[in-house]
């Protein structure tokens, strides 16, 4: 049985580097509930069949031709799009979710010999039927990156829960979305005019030069390679993903909320100064007396910041522009003050909108992949596949309610995290913030120690803690003061 294609586009730009020579990125956002999971079991099949006719995302597979990769959007079609494809069950008092996030993520989801990838999003709710309903159970949703990106797991698993907790949901009639978004780089506007070829001439030139810089990262690590032969046509392997998760106490988000409200901040000031330090801490240079330049790739959320776009805040898909954040001079531990670095952190996150920032990058990239010679030659550049050696995506606050039909399923967390493809950064922090009002941190790596990553992920969140503490972290703590008050 076959369905009819309507539509296909063509990854020209950094969706093509997550999929790029028949590698992967998974992403899995692991929703914490309580209440009556059998609701959810009970009225899968006909929420699955309003999301598929809602988000025209979720009607799409990944399809590669030679050097080509293509996105395909089917028509809906409730035969073929079956509910084994998007959601399953799992009654397992013994197996982790944890475990079953990282082995999902990192088992190769192609199949026709390496050339299809579908379906692209797949609901796995997980249970312990011996226990009773209102003990925590967990619903993970599966996306390929190419396709979709943390805000819209977002989207997709509010939309869930809203559906399959509504009073009328046999009764309504889910009209048929058929619009199909652009590419998130046919989005972004080309900067700076007529000199845009030598702008971009020069960022290459940069680019190449912070590749180099990589073949001796500060951060130990330890590539498990899939496979023992490489993957097709690529001179690189795809190196095995570990995962660690972790989550705060109950009131920090309205703690730390409330300290960068008082110093006129958001929380990416606090959240990137605090990982800087845990770096420094986890990973020391010979001189420990200063702060050094340290490079870290972010994702930023596009749907509200491209006004002339066609995107919303429902949009799903794959709408994330890429930035690098790296403070401009080293800094003293004993005489900086952590609020000081705090606020020059927000404000070079916040300048990476500006031209020279995001549009130059997404740009560049998009000119990159687009080139199938200049590509390989790019990509012969990446030591061992890294374009960057960490990675901070913070995804941020739940922007929905977290009780479903009056409690009759409660969000109590949410972590989110992806595998790596070929071209990745080996290291990612993934933070957001749900359900009881604690951050829940997950770690993406590939460093040589799990106890070295157990230990940095823990070390990372206890600085946070400690920030979001008016009383032990004030105006005047210095970054010296802040490490001790962790030790």
């Amino acid at each position: 049985m076959s369905c009819k294609v309507v539509s296909t586009l063509t990854l020209n730009g950094f969706e093509k580097f997550v999929c790029a020579h028949r590698s992967w990125q998974t992403i899995a956002h692991a929703a914490h509930l309580s209440g009556d999971f059998s609701t959810i079991i009970t009225n899968a099949s006909y929420a699955i069949q309003c999301l598929l006719k809602r988000h025209p995302s979720m009607r799409t597979r990944l399809r590669i031709e030679a050097d080509r990769y293509l996105l395909d959007f089917f028509e809906y079609d409730s035969e073929y799009f079956s509910i084994d494809l998007f959601f399953s069950t799992l009654d397992s008092p013994n197996n982790s979710w944890q475990n079953i996030v990282e082995h999902r993520c990192n088992q190769d989801p192609y199949s026709n010999n390496g050339t299809i990838v579908f379906p692209l999003f797949h609901f796995i709710l997980i249970f312990d039927s011996e226990q009773s309903n209102n003990n925590l159970f967990h619903l993970i949703l599966f996306e390929n990156h190419c396709a979709s990106d943390g805000r819209s797991g977002f989207i997709l698993i509010n939309d869930f829960l809203t559906l399959i907790t509504s009073s009328n949901l046999f009764e309504r009639s889910e009209p048929l979305n058929n619009e199909i978004l652009p590419l998130i780089g046919q989005m972004i506007p080309r900067p700076f005019g007529p000199l845009y070829p030598l702008t971009l001439f020069i960022a290459k030139q940069i680019y190449k030069h912070e590749l180099r810089q990589l073949r001796q990262p500060r951060v130990s690590v330890k590539a498990i390679p899939f496979l023992d032969g490489e993957l097709s046509n690529s001179h690189i392997q795809q190196y095995k993903t570990k995962f660690l998760f972790t989550s705060s106490s109950l009131e920090l988000y309205s703690n730390l909320h409330k300290q960068c409200r008082s110093y006129q901040m958001t929380l990416n000031g606090p959240i990137t100064a605090c990982l800087l330090l845990a770096i420094h801490h986890c990973f020391p240079l010979d001189d420990n007396t200063r702060l050094k330049s340290f490079g870290i790739s972010i994702p930023f959320d596009m749907r509200s910041r491209l006004p002339r776009s066609p995107l919303t805040s429902s949009s799903v898909g794959f709408f994330v522009g890429i930035g690098e954040f790296k403070i401009y001079r080293s800094r003293s531990i004993l005489s900086t003050r952590f609020w000081s670095l705090a606020h020059e952190c927000m404000t070079i996150i916040r300048n990476q909108l500006s031209v020279i920032g995001i549009p130059s990058i997404m740009n560049m990239l998009a000119d990159i992949a687009r080139d199938e010679h200049e590509f390989d030659e790019f990509s012969r550049l990446f030591p061992e596949g890294r374009q960057t050696e960490f990675g901070l995506s913070n995804i941020g606050k739940y922007p929905f309610s977290c009780d479903y039909n009056q409690g009759q399923i409660q969000l109590r967390g949410l972590h989110v995290i992806n595998n790596s493809s070929l071209y990745r950064a080996p290291t990612v922090v993934y933070v957001t913030c749900a359900g009881d009002g604690q951050l829940d941190f997950s770690l993406a790596h590939e460093m040589e120690s799990d106890e070295k990553a157990k230990y940095f992920l823990d070390y990372y969140m206890r600085l946070i803690e400690i920030c979001a503490d008016n009383e032990r972290c004030k105006i005047e703590t210095t970054l010296d003061q802040l490490l001790k008050l962790v030790e």
